[in-house]
C-alpha cells in the first residue's frame, strides 16, 4: 500500500473460470475452489477499495480524516508483519462495509477502526482517533467500548508491549480492549460467536453475532443473555438440519457465512411485514436473520442468503448485466419493479432456497412442497423477465442457461423424487 516506483507495464492475465461454474452457481453447491476463487475475489475488491482510500488521504488529507493516512500505514505494517491478520481483516464482511462506506464518502476515518482492530490483533503499538456513534466504538470482530454518548470521536491507543484503550472526552478513565477480546472488561462488551458442533465437531463453523455491524437496520443494539441463547439454540438446530439432510450446502454456508446480524421482529419493512433474512452487496459472508423458531425456515435462510453472497462475489470477477441506468423490470416476490441485478439475485437465490424445499419434501416433510413450489415459480418467473429484458451480457445468458437447465430438470422428475 506504500506507494514507491511505478512498476513495468504487465500483460493482463487471463481469468480461468472453473469448468463447471455455471452448473455449481445454479445449484448453490459450489466445490472448494470455486468458493476459494470467490472469496478471493472479494478480497480483491476490497484491497482495490483500501488502495483508493489510501490514495484519497494522500491528495486531500483534510477531507479523507486527520488519521487515515496513519490507518493505512498501519494496515501496511500489519500486512507485512501479521500477514495472517490482515488477510482475515480483508476477508472480513465488516471490513467491506467500512471500506465501500469510506470510498463512497470521500473519507478515510472508519478505515482507522480496521486499522486498530488488525493492530491489535497483530500486537502492534497505533495511535488512532476514530469515530463515535450512538456512544460507542464498533471494533468489527471484536466488540464495543462504551463511551460518553456525547462524544464524537475517541482515541485508540497501544503501547508497544499493550493493551489497547478507548478513551473520550467525557468518559471517565479509559476503556480497556481485553486481548484475547473475548474477555470482560468495564465498559468493553465483546462480540459474542457460536460454535455449531452438530452433527461434526471437528468441522464446526464458528459465527458472530453482529448484532452492532454499521448497517442500515436502525440504532446497533445489545443482545442480552437470554436473546443470546436463543440464537444460539436456532443458529446450533439450523445448523443441524442442513448438515444432516443437505451436507452440500452445509459446506457452502459454511465457507461463506460469517456473520449473522440479528434482526429486530418489530422493525417493518415497508408494507410487507418484517424482514425475515437480508444480505448486502458489500459484506461478504455477513447474513442478516430474523428470529425464525422453526430451524428448517431459518437453514433455508441461511441458503438462500448464502447465495446472494456468492453471486456479489462472482459479480466483482464477471460482468453478468449491461442493463441501462434506472432499468425495471417486474420482480414476482415484490410489488414494485426492480432493477435488473435484483432480478438476477433473486432468480438464483429463489430457485437455492425451492432446492432446499425440494430435498425436505424428497426427505418426507410433507409440508415442504407448498414453498417449493412457491420459490420455484418464483424463480422460473424472475428467469423470464430476465430473458424477457435483454440485460444479460454472454457470461449472464449463461448463468441463467444454468438456471433454467435446474428448472428443467425438476419438471422432468416429481419433487418427492429428490
Amino acid at each position: 500500500m506504500t506507494p514507491g516506483r511505478p512498476a513495468a507495464a504487465a500483460a493482463p492475465l487471463a481469468l480461468t473460470l472453473p469448468r463447471d461454474l455455471w452448473r455449481q452457481i445454479a445449484r448453490g453447491t459450489p466445490d472448494a475452489d470455486t468458493l476459494r476463487l470467490l472469496r478471493t475475489a472479494r478480497a480483491g475488491r476490497n484491497l482495490l477499495l483500501l488502495r483508493a482510500v489510501h490514495h484519497a488521504s494522500r491528495a486531500a488529507p483534510d477531507r479523507a480524516g486527520r488519521d487515515s493516512g496513519t490507518a493505512t500505514a498501519l494496515l501496511a505494517a500489519v500486512r507485512r508483519r501479521a500477514p495472517a491478520v490482515f488477510e482475515a481483516l480483508v476477508m472480513d464482511p465488516a471490513a467491506g462495509i467500512v471500506l465501500a462506506e469510506a470510498v463512497r464518502n470521500g473519507r478515510g476515518d472508519p478505515v482507522a477502526v480496521l486499522a486498530a482492530v488488525a493492530g491489535h490483533r497483530a500486537g502492534l503499538p497505533f495511535r488512532l482517533e476514530v469515530p463515535v456513534r450512538h456512544g460507542t466504538v464498533e471494533l468489527p470482530g471484536l466488540g464495543r467500548a462504551g463511551l460518553d454518548p456525547g462524544a464524537s470521536t475517541a482515541l485508540l491507543e497501544r503501547g508497544p508491549h499493550g493493551p489497547t484503550t478507548a478513551t473520550a472526552p467525557g468518559t471517565p478513565g479509559a476503556v480497556l480492549i481485553p486481548d484475547p477480546p473475548t474477555g470482560r472488561a468495564p465498559g468493553w462488551e465483546p462480540v459474542p460467536r457460536v460454535r455449531l458442533t452438530a452433527p461434526r465437531p471437528d468441522a464446526a463453523p464458528v459465527i458472530r453475532l453482529d448484532s452492532h455491524v454499521s448497517l442500515d437496520l436502525g440504532v446497533p443494539r445489545a443482545l442480552g443473555p437470554q436473546e443470546l441463547t436463543r440464537w444460539r439454540d436456532r443458529l446450533g438446530a439450523a445448523w443441524e438440519v442442513l448438515a444432516v439432510r443437505h451436507p452440500e450446502r452445509a459446506d457452502a454456508v459454511r465457507d461463506t457465512v460469517r456473520a449473522v446480524v440479528p434482526l429486530d421482529p418489530r422493525r417493518p419493512r415497508g408494507t410487507r411485514g418484517a424482514w425475515l433474512s437480508a444480505s448486502f452487496s458489500d459484506a461478504f459472508g455477513l447474513v442478516a436473520l430474523a428470529p425464525l423458531d422453526d430451524p428448517a425456515e431459518l437453514a433455508a435462510a441461511l441458503v438462500h442468503e448464502t447465495q446472494h453472497s456468492l453471486l456479489y462475489a462472482l459479480q466483482d470477477l464477471i460482468r453478468l448485466l449491461h442493463a441501462r441506468p434506472g432499468a425495471r423490470g417486474h420482480a414476482p416476490w415484490s410489488d414494485r419493479p426492480r432493477p435488473p441485478s435484483a432480478l438476477l439475485q433473486g432468480a438464483a437465490a429463489f430457485l437455492v432456497t425451492a432446492a432446499f424445499w425440494r430435498r425436505e419434501a424428497a426427505l418426507g416433510d410433507r409440508a415442504a412442497a407448498a414453498p417449493y413450489e412457491r420459490w420455484r415459480r418464483t424463480a422460473h418467473l424472475a428467469c423470464d423477465e430476465l430473458e424477457r429484458g435483454g440485460w444479460l451480457t454472454e457470461h449472464g445468458h449463461r448463468l441463467l442457461d444454468a438456471l433454467r437447465e435446474v428448472l428443467a430438470d425438476w419438471a422432468a422428475t416429481p419433487a418427492r423424487g429428490g
